[in-house]
């Protein structure tokens, strides 16, 4: 466990915001391993994304794009020194809808 993430998050949560977009979802990330939280913040980024764009043209080439913006933006507001480094080891990929 991220004794930092729990110590910093255990009063809040983390708004995911997709790309251009005024649709997030909360993130509760206490007690969470980098690993949990990066999971939480890939499934969120998911499901923002997909109703942001799911009536473009081109929803198919945004959606991955969109997924790791989010995903990168979202980390970069925890600022954690394990979980910055877990995303960077595993960049996000397109989930499947």
């Amino acid at each position: 466990m991220i004794r930092s993430i729990v110590l910093a998050a255990s009063a809040i949560a983390l708004a995911i915001a997709a790309p251009a977009s005024a649709a997030e979802m909360r993130v509760k990330v206490a007690g969470k391993s980098a690993a949990e939280v990066r999971a939480e913040i890939v499934k969120a980024a998911s499901t923002v994304c997909w109703q942001d764009i799911r009536g473009e043209a081109l929803a198919g080439y945004m959606y991955p794009a969109c997924i790791r913006a989010s995903v990168n933006e979202a980390v970069a507001k925890i600022n954690n020194p394990a979980l910055s480094a877990y995303n960077a080891s595993n960049p996000a990929s397109t989930v499947s809808r």
